[in-house]
């Protein structure tokens, strides 16, 4: 069982059976076995659209509590519900992860059409509205390590990721406190951010989003403003809940029961 959560933390993004198996040289039956009995702890999630398999919200948990963490989504879930009251849209809480951010947390939107994210998915910092609010509040020292060490890729047509470019935004975002997005994760998805911090640094982000249709004009404004009141009240909040993990040092996110 240890193996396979340790697995997890190996590999970026969703892993299925077979790979897992292949992976750590276990039968099919023993990883699906197995994989069944995390997923009904919380400790792995299925993602339902493709089957596949990643780090669930309880390992997140987990590792923000071996880093002496106060749980960032018990703190936090009373202001995201109030959020998603206020601005009608689905509110996700991000933890920042190395050079990655995780979703822990979301208050899906009431709304007919509404977007849902899956807890436990990573995504790189520069794409999106939530990851560009953390590297906005980076320091520069912080910034231009990241910006040394990671390949800008492309995730959709509107993903930002010429550097000069995304420096521009960067500095748009600091002077605003938010970040916006506009099909840059996904084509037919929008969301804006506001960065979450903890002694200084950014340890996560709170965004609201919603279909890329229905994000325009004051609705933009509206949720905007809205979410910069949000990452403050929980960064607040933080303040006096004791220590926080540094994202920057190499540990990941706990996936064993003794240790994102």
């Amino acid at each position: 069982m240890a193996a396979i959560l340790l697995a997890f933390t190996e590999v970026q993004g969703a892993q299925g059976v077979s790979e897992l198996s292949r992976r750590l040289a276990l039968p099919k039956s023993a990883v699906h076995r197995t994989l069944d009995a995390l997923t009904s702890t919380g400790l792995v999630a299925q993602d339902p659209a493709t089957g596949k398999y990643l780090l669930g919200p309880r390992a997140l948990e987990l590792g923000m509590t071996g880093f002496g963490a106060p749980d960032l989504r018990t703190l936090a879930e009373p202001v995201m519900r109030e959020l998603m009251e206020r601005t009608h849209e689905t509110v996700t809480l991000s933890y920042r992860v190395q050079d990655e951010r995780v979703y822990v947390s979301q208050v899906e939107s009431k709304q007919p059409v509404r977007m849902t994210v899956t807890v436990g998915q990573r995504f790189p910092l520069y794409a999106g509205a939530s990851g560009r609010a953390i590297l906005a509040a980076m320091s520069a020292e912080d910034l231009e390590r990241y910006l040394s060490s990671v390949e800008l890729l492309p995730l959709t047509r509107a993903t930002v990721y010429d550097r000069d470019q995304l420096l521009g935004v960067l500095e748009e975002v600091r002077q605003g406190g938010f970040a916006v997005s506009f099909g840059e994760r996904d084509p037919w998805a929008a969301a804006t951010a506001a960065a979450v911090t903890a002694g200084g640094r950014p340890i996560g982000a709170i965004s609201v989003c919603g279909p890329l249709a229905r994000f325009q004009g004051a609705v933009v404004s509206l949720c905007s403003e809205a979410v910069r009141d949000a990452a403050r009240r929980i960064s607040d909040l933080l303040s006096g809940g004791g220590t926080v993990p540094d994202p920057r040092r190499d540990a990941k996110p706990a996936a064993a029961p003794a240790p994102r």
